[in-house]
């Protein structure tokens, strides 16, 4: 059962991680936005 139990959490830790990458990647995506409307104007 212990097995088991550490595979969810390593799943679920693999998921978190998944999302906080995509969290950085939407922010990024953000910023280089501002930088290029700043640019124009």
């Amino acid at each position: 059962m212990k097995s088991v139990a550490f595979s969810v959490i390593s799943y679920q830790l693999s998921v978190i991680s998944y999302q906080l990458s995509v969290i950085s990647y939407q922010l990024s995506v953000i910023s280089y936005q501002l930088s290029v409307i700043r640019f124009k104007f």
